[in-house]
């Protein structure tokens, strides 16, 4: 490992710069009274329209006690509901009611105004490097590059 010391030293530097920029270290993650990890159940709901406990455990690689207590707690505020598959009347889907779209849609919202007050500043091109510097990044720990 002595050999690769540097790479892992500058990456958790770049960790600890980043969950502070974003705000990741907040229990109420943007004033929203959410968590990180209970925003980010909002958003991959959104985004895949429904989905099973299951599902998310996996993509997220969560704890399956906490994805269950995160969804019964968005059950008892009225942001999702869950029903029975189609395919496997055993398996149960989430998926997000009209107020957990809403109350998503003002997250992204809110997340989107950080993100642009972050960059606002930026020249188009410095844009254009940093996201083709974070797609760099995606595809290599995606295995895109050995």
């Amino acid at each position: 490992m002595e050999d690769r010391r540097e790479t892992v030293d500058q990456i958790r530097e770049f960790n600890r710069f980043y969950t502070v920029l974003l705000g990741f270290l907040n229990r109420n993650y943007l004033d929203s009274g959410y968590s990180v990890t209970e925003t980010r159940i909002l958003f991959e709901l959104k985004k895949n329209e429904q989905m099973s406990a299951n599902s998310l455990i996996d993509m997220l690689h969560l704890d399956k006690g906490y994805v269950s207590r995160i969804i019964r707690n968005f059950e008892q505020k009225g942001l999702i509901i869950r029903s029975a598959a189609s395919k496997d009347r055993r398996m149960l889907m989430i998926r997000l009611t009209a107020r957990g779209l809403a109350e998503t849609e003002k997250l992204i919202a809110i997340t989107d105004q950080e993100i642009h007050q972050l960059i606002q500043s930026f020249a188009p091109e410095v844009c254009d490097e940093l996201c083709r510097s974070m797609e760099r990044i995606i595809d290599i720990f995606s295995g895109g590059t050995q």
